[in-house]
């Protein structure tokens, strides 16, 4: 036998445990020659199985586990690609199955559709062995004449290896039919996972799909699906059967190694051509950006461009892209200045799709296409991401529904997923579970694996020993962190195609999306285009932003227009005064960006660009050569025009390039490909380029040491060299953000909030920063507030679906009603909101204080609520006008409560708006205590011994290296939040102060090695 047919994998979701790559490594160390997938109704892994087996020596069966519909039922069919045809018919079927509202294939439909597919029936769950089981016989020798019909010689019968007694009966059952009517029998172990030890794991996930339950005394259903060698399946076959399946597997020779392209065309006007057309509109372009001022430089550039693009193909691509984003503008939706190395392109600025000049920033077509390097382009538009989708449906519209489709991506389980679907089949309690999964970190910084948290975690282990349900699914747990638990719709790309998706690639529906089932990295391969349609939430704000200045001020700003040398922007930034601006907002940036006294765009590029790892090293040399501390080295003199403009520090590709290009005589092709081969570490394209760099530098008269010395500092650079770019476009958007904060606090405040009226950090931060420019933040009102914070007579008014547990479809029934004219009281809100509001939504309305306005605090509303509500139901009854009912108005005994009613009323305040808005109560505490350091001036006192008053948000224990506790804690003041940790010691001094909700004096120093935190010393509880 010289290989296996049945492998399903971890992309049949919940039903396996198979990773392709281990899969084929598997297969390789056990010297398989053969292997198929056959997935259930999706093609996932197709192409990434295909490249790995080839990769490892391995001939790759593509098939499919379909499902078929039969008199009304459905059975599964194994369908095997013999050819490249047969590969698009499973594509064809596949995207049938997963279209159609049966999710099947009707067997007529299938039968026109398998001409180059082996087909394989039987098998213990087929309809075959369906009648079999249930001792009918005649019905089993007519399905199999049926098969026969539909599949002629393609047809086989399946057994498969099991250690069930009735499967084994049905199988003797299968093979004597097959001799009584000439079909070939095939024999295969199922594999679902690939270990036997992991048998079990592969219960739990389907114990989990169905939801039954499992125990510690239960053992695998089945623990002989993992993949065996050939010797031990051969052996469980005969001769005849074995010879089967090696003439099943030489009968399937499928090359997908140069699979056809589907590139789409744009529409064009009768006699018109692709190329024609973009040269029309770039040369129009370039006119238009610099009326009488082109120069032969931009000519020559924009000529070689589009030669370049031409002969790659790319024509049609280019004006794809143009369409889009001028219906994007024409349409007032928000497109950003560029993204990633499309701004390096002359093409793309003409056109309107980049709004970035790349000749002014030395930005290098070369970066983004060239022919040394032939791959598809690939420019990525950003758009307001509120209306991001208007753009996809426009070019749905334009191309057509069955020529635009999202693209596939997974959602892996990861460990605490794992612990928590796992554990629940086995009966473990939430809370423990809980507890459990929460031990193993998940952060970008400190991500660790179920294992390794319980091989170095003592607490962890224990926990985990602590249960025997728990020890027992460990292992499966470990496994099951790593594979696919869904598949979901790639947030940005977009596949066009010249031809019908549903003919050349697998596609599902998701959300009521179209979505091609081939993930981001097999696309281009695949003969597709992709296209990334980014939402961008800063453009929504900037947007926001822009218009509310047009509606307050009667002044249009058109956000590209603006100049890069705004002194107030510069000023606000050297502040640190970063909340809310694009790629400068963290703690370590807005650092960065006041140590650089940030006085130009090309300040904002390059502090992007070197605050990464990597390139951070070179920030204190950077800010050094700056200020004048340090000279500028440029390596070499011929370097200053290339390096000037970052003081002779190599931060970006793009002088890589011109370095490279300068010395040694490379074209830019050719200089990209070294850069290249310089970060990716390939030894040996590198080694070879660097002879002929050498050899070049000679050759324009440089020195043996020079040559070699400049080699070695760009392939130092060359490992972090960021794309300049991109930079600059991260730059733009940073900058109109900053613009737009510095000339207009009170727009800029509003869309923050707005945006970011979940997040109470920010809350806090923002409204910190209005008061200290004495903008005040009014209290949200039934009457004046709107469905984002607004701007008020010089001040903002606090939105009204900012507050908990009111949405937006409740304000526009508020809207609607309250159009007429305010309310005027209590009553008049119930009267005229009828049955429009719940009494969840009622009572955060009450405690954020919305009816302030009617003169009576949220207790006392509360307090004579039902009388409200039986006075409306009165008016009801009697059909009274109201208005005629002012001698019933109610009676409010109280004044405002006292002090104890105050606090509480504060307290309510919070929960519904997420921040303390009239008053703070820590601000009296922190002049009884003597505490007179904010947390939001935390930064100016970095290395050195604080004290500052904070409500606990967050308290986070785990296990240090050692095994020993500690805490990371989160805490707010009225000015910000701030993070600190507890090491073993501090912990078990105060672990019993570390509640949440709880005040606290912290006294501690302040740190700033990855973050701003505070390391506690001791804590007071006040």
């Amino acid at each position: 036998m010289k290989g296996n047919i049945n492998v399903v994998t971890s992309y049949s979701f919940q039903k396996s445990t198979v990773l392709i790559r281990e899969l084929v490594a598997k297969a390789k160390q056990l010297n398989i020659g053969a292997l198929g997938i056959c997935d259930h109704d999706n093609m996932y892994g197709a192409l990434e199985f295909y490249h790995e087996c080839v990769r490892s020596g391995i001939k790759p069966l593509i098939g499919l586990n379909a499902s078929v519909l039969i008199e009304s039922q459905t059975y599964p069919l194994l369908l095997y690609a013999k050819n490249y045809q047969g590969y698009l018919e499973l594509v064809r079927i596949t995207s049938i199955i997963n279209t159609s509202g049966n999710n099947a294939i009707e067997i007529e439909q299938l039968a026109k559709k398998a001409r180059n597919l082996h087909v394989v029936g039987g098998d213990y769950n087929g309809l075959i062995a369906y009648s079999l089981k249930r001792m009918m016989p005649q019905r089993a020798n007519a399905n199999l004449l049926l098969f026969k019909e539909y599949f002629k010689e393609n047809f086989y019968l399946g057994i498969s290896v099991s250690l069930i007694e009735m499967e084994n009966q049905i199988n003797a059952q299968i093979i004597d039919l097959a001799n009584s009517h000439g079909v070939k029998v095939v024999g295969y172990n199922k594999v679902r996972y690939l270990e036997r030890e992991d048998a079990f794991a592969c219960d739990l996930l389907e114990a989990s799909l169905s939801g039954a339950s499992l125990s510690v005394h239960d053992e695998p259903n089945n623990p002989c699906n993992y993949l065996k060698s050939l010797d031990e399946v051969s052996a469980l076959f005969d001769a005849k059967i074995n010879g089967n399946v090696d003439e099943f597997i030489d009968g399937c020779n499928l090359s997908l190694d140069s699979m056809e392209a589907h590139l789409p065309r744009f529409p064009l006007a009768p006699n018109q051509t692709a190329q024609k057309y973009l040269n029309v509109l770039c040369h129009v372009g370039l006119k238009k950006r610099f009326a009488s001022q082109v120069t032969p430089r931009y000519l020559q550039r924009l000529d070689y461009e589009l030669k370049i693009i031409h002969e790659m193909g790319f024509d049609d691509y280019f004006l794809i892209v143009y369409d889009y984003v001028q219906y994007a503008k024409k349409n007032k939706i928000l497109v950003g200045p560029g993204r990633g190395s499309a701004a390096g392109s002359l093409v793309s600025y003409c056109l309107g799709i980049t709004n970035i000049d790349p000749i002014r920033y030395d930005l290098l077509f070369e970066r983004f296409l060239n022919v040394d390097r032939i791959s598809m382009p690939d420019i990525d538009i950003d758009f307001q991401d509120t209306r991001r989708d208007e753009v996809v449906n426009y070019v749905i519209s334009k191309y057509g529904v069955d020529h635009v489709a999202g693209i596939v991506t997974f959602t892996t389980y990861g460990p605490r997923v794992a612990i928590k679907d796992l554990g629940k089949v086995m009966g473990l309690s939430l809370p423990y579970l809980e507890m459990l999964s929460k031990q193993v970190p998940t952060g970008p910084k400190n991500k660790k694996t179920i294992m390794e948290v319980y091989n170095t975690s003592n607490h962890f282990a224990s926990l985990v020993d602590s249960s025997p349900a728990m020890a027992k699914i460990l292992r499966s747990c470990a496994l099951v962190e790593r594979i696919p638990k869904n598949a979901s719709t790639h947030a940005a790309g977009i596949v066009l195609s010249s031809s019908n998706l549903l003919e050349v690639a697998p596609v599902g529906i998701n959300n009521g999306l179209r979505v091609v089932q081939y993930s981001k990295d097999y696309i281009e391969e695949a003969g597709f285009l992709k296209m990334d349609f980014l939402g961008l939430r800063n453009l929504s704000v900037i947007k926001s932003i822009v218009d509310q200045v047009e509606i307050n001020r009667g002044l249009r700003i058109n956000i590209n227009d603006i100049g890069f040398d705004d002194k107030r922007t510069f000023n606000l930034l050297s502040r640190g005064n970063t909340l809310g601006i694009f790629q400068l907002e963290s703690s370590g940036m807005t650092d960065l960006i006041k140590r650089m006294q940030i006085s130009s765009l090309e300040d904002i590029i390059a502090a992007i660009a070197l605050y990464r790892p990597g390139p951070m090293e070179n920030i204190p040399d950077y800010i050094a050569r700056k200020k004048g501390e340090v000279p500028v080295d440029y390596i070499i003199d011929d370097l200053k025009g290339i390096l000037q403009s970052t003081y002779g520090i190599m931060i970006y590709q793009e002088q890589i390039m011109l370095a490279v290009q300068k010395i040694a005589s490379f074209s830019l092709s050719k200089a990209d490909k070294l850069r290249k081969a310089m970060s990716k570490k390939q030894a040996s394209l590198m080694m070879e380029l660097k002879d002929e760099y050498i050899q070049g530098a000679k050759a324009n008269g440089y020195s043996q040491d020079q040559a070699n010395r400049s080699f070695d500092v760009i392939l130092k650079f060359a490992n972090y060299g960021f794309n300049k770019a991109h930079s600059v476009s991260y730059a733009y958007v940073a900058y109109y953000l900053a613009y737009l904060k510095a000339n207009f606090p009170l727009e800029f405040y509003s869309a923050i909030l707005t945006n970011d009226s979940s997040n109470t950090k920010t809350l806090i931060k923002a409204i910190n920063e209005c008061r200290k420019l004495n903008i005040k933040i009014l209290p949200p009102s039934i009457n004046y507030s709107y469905n984002y914070f607004s701007v008020e007579n010089g001040n903002i008014r606090f939105s009204l679906v900012a507050i908990r547990n009111v949405g937006q479809a409740f304000y526009a029934k508020l809207e609607q009603v309250r159009s007429d004219r305010p309310f005027e009281s209590i009553d008049d809100f119930i009267y005229r909101m009828d049955n429009k509001i719940n009494a969840q939504t009622m009572m955060a309305l009450i405690d954020s204080g919305c009816f302030k306005e009617f003169n009576h605090p949220p207790h006392e509303i509360k307090d004579n609520l039902f009388a409200h509500v039986a006075r409306y139901e009165n008016i009801k009854k009697f059909n009274l006008d109201k208005f005629a009912l002012g001698d019933l108005e109610v009676a409010y005994q109280d004044d405002w409560g006292g002090k104890k009613q105050a606090a509480i009323n504060l307290e309510l305040e919070k929960q519904a708006l997420g921040v303390y808005l009239s008053s703070h109560p820590l601000t009296n505490l922190k002049q009884t205590h003597h505490v007179d350091i904010d947390v939001i001036d935390l930064s100016s006192h970095i290395n050195q011994k604080v004290r500052v008053l904070v409500n606990l948000t967050r308290v986070k224990v785990i296990q240090d290296k050692n095994g020993n506790n500690m805490a990371f804690i989160e805490g707010q003041d009225e000015t910000a939040s701030l993070a600190g940790v507890l090491f073993f010691e501090s912990y078990q001094r105060f672990a019993k102060m570390l509640v949440r909700g709880s005040n606290v004096i912290i006294e501690g120093r302040v740190d700033y090695s990855r973050e701003l935190q505070i390391i506690v010393n001791s804590l007071i509880r006040v």
